[in-house]
């Protein structure tokens, strides 16, 4: 591994806190860990420091064009990545890089997209966050104005293309869409499970903070699908919503 960052020329390393709990009162013991991206032009750079520093597909440091083709013809930056996790080799870091470079060009994209990532990784109490801290920017908008909150985000990266009901449908996130259908579609109470009901409660979370207008299962993809449509491609766990009306607004 090369000494230092070509961007920032500091080592390639990053402070962590240690986990150990051999003694309480002192401050956990920081340790370095790696944080290197090796291109392929012989380049290091630390994660932050590329993607600050990321021209399309050529080295920020020395310009040679670092790009190549897949097997199905399509472009990609492959690199080595070290870190915390171990050595990752051919890691393709186009998509990362593309989507970042994105959001710091219109950074008021960032929570939206933030939203279909924590519904792809079902991670509940991170969605109801933002639900929350969205609900609190809308009390302070006049009431006429029209209001899309963060529920009805579209995205357009490969994944987490559409709402954030096609993203829980498309990873197989069943809680994940009881709660969008419960915050963000006209779906009767009647229609929800007693559990489901509790479990809102449970969160802290109430009938009247829901926003049925749109109808987030009115939304479309990129492909023009409903989240309907969706699930029927789907299939598998989503057949006995679709027998029970659950996706039709």
């Amino acid at each position: 591994m090369s000494g230092n960052c070509a961007a920032c020329e500091e080592p390639l390393l990053v402070l962590v806190d240690s986990d150990s709990e051999e003694d309480s009162k002192d401050a956990a013991t920081p340790e370095s860990v790696p944080d290197d991206v090796e291109l392929n032009c012989g380049c290091h750079f630390h994660w932050e420091c590329f993607l600050d520093a990321y021209t399309i597909t050529q080295c920020p440091n020395c310009s040679k064009d670092i790009s190549s083709l897949n097997n199905a013809g399509q472009q990609q930056v492959l690199c080595t990545i070290r870190n915390e996790g171990g050595d990752q080799p051919n890691f393709d870091i186009l998509p990362t890089a593309t989507e970042e470079a994105y959001l710091r060009a219109y950074p008021e994209e960032r929570r939206g997209h933030a939203l279909l990532e924590f519904c792809r990784e079902g991670d509940i109490d991170a969605i109801l966050h933002l639900i929350k801290d969205d609900s609190e920017d809308d009390a302070v908008v006049e009431e006429e104005e029209e209001q899309t909150n963060i529920l009805r985000y579209q995205g357009t990266f490969e994944g987490i293309e559409g709402s954030a009901l096609h993203v829980a449908i498309r990873y197989e996130r069943e809680e994940v869409a009881w709660l969008l259908l419960a915050m963000a579609s006209s779906l009767d109470w009647s229609k929800f499970p007693t559990q489901v009901i509790q479990a809102m409660e449970s969160l802290g979370l109430s009938k009247s903070e829901r926003k049925a207008t749109p109808d987030i299962r009115t939304l479309k993809d990129d492909q023009g699908r409903t989240p309907l449509a969706l699930a029927q491609e789907v299939g598998g766990q989503w057949s006995g919503w679709i027998a029970d009306g659950r996706f039709n607004p």
